[in-house]
C-alpha cells in the first residue's frame, strides 16, 4: 500500500470502543476516540469524543465535539461543542462554546481566540523542537 492513506469521513486516528490509551497523542489530522484516554492530545485537526468514551485530557485542537465525558482542559481554536450526552469538567479556552440540551458543563470559559492559538502554537512548537 505505501504511504496511501485509507480517509474515513475526515479522520485519519480512532481510538476504538475497547481500548485504552494512556500518554501524549500529537496528530495532524483529525480524530475520533471511542475508547479510554488519559494524557495530553494536540490535534491541528477537529476531535471527537464519541458517546460512552472517557477522557482525562489536556485537549488542544481545532474543534472538539464530546459526546462522552471529558475531565481536563480544552483548547479549541474553532470551538468547543458539547452534545446531549456529552459532559465536560474543565476548562474552555477557544472562540465559541455550543451545549446542546441536556449536557452537562462544569468549568470556566475563555474566548479569547488569540490566547488559544498562541498557545496552541507554543506548544507545538515546543514539542516539535525536541
Amino acid at each position: 500500500m505505501g504511504n496511501r492513506r485509507k480517509d474515513i469521513g475526515g479522520i485519519y486516528t480512532i481510538l476504538g470502543p475497547d481500548t485504552s490509551f494512556k500518554g501524549i497523542l500529537d496528530t495532524q489530522e483529525s480524530m475520533r476516540i471511542e475508547g479510554n484516554f488519559d494524557g495530553t492530545i494536540n490535534s491541528q485537526g477537529d476531535i471527537y469524543i464519541g458517546e460512552g468514551s472517557v477522557v482525562s485530557a489536556n485537549v488542544y485542537g481545532k474543534r472538539v465535539i464530546v459526546s462522552g465525558e471529558l475531565k481536563g482542559t480544552v483548547e479549541a481554536i474553532n470551538g468547543l461543542e458539547i452534545t446531549g450526552t456529552g459532559r465536560v469538567y474543565g476548562d474552555v479556552t477557544g472562540d465559541r462554546l455550543i451545549v446542546d440540551e441536556g449536557a452537562i458543563y462544569k468549568g470556566n470559559v475563555n474566548m479569547d481566540i488569540i490566547t488559544s492559538k498562541k498557545k496552541y502554537e507554543e506548544e507545538k512548537l515546543g514539542r516539535s523542537g525536541r
